[in-house]
């Protein structure tokens, strides 16, 4: 898990900056956190894809599909560390 974590954090671009520079210094954050600052990108990357004249249709259902494994992941990580939404 602390490799992918790494590689998340090196590689993609998709967490804030203090949290992938906890995550390279060996401090893993709150996996509430991390899923929390992607479900953020995936509902920006959403909104900026339906709201583009140009993106295609079939842009748009990934875009939303992206989003809704996006909000899953949430909540099973919310089920799983017992915590209220």
């Amino acid at each position: 898990m602390n490799n992918l974590l790494k590689q998340l954090a090196r590689n993609t671009g998709l967490l804030p900056e203090p949290l992938s520079a906890a995550i390279l210094a060996g401090n893993t954050p709150p996996m509430e956190e991390i899923v929390i600052a992607l479900v953020i990108g995936a509902m920006d990357a959403y909104f900026v894809t339906i709201n583009d004249p140009m993106s295609s249709t079939q842009e748009r259902w990934i875009a939303r599909l992206v989003l809704a494994a996006a909000f899953l992941s949430a909540l099973a990580v919310v089920g799983k560390t017992g915590e209220s939404a």
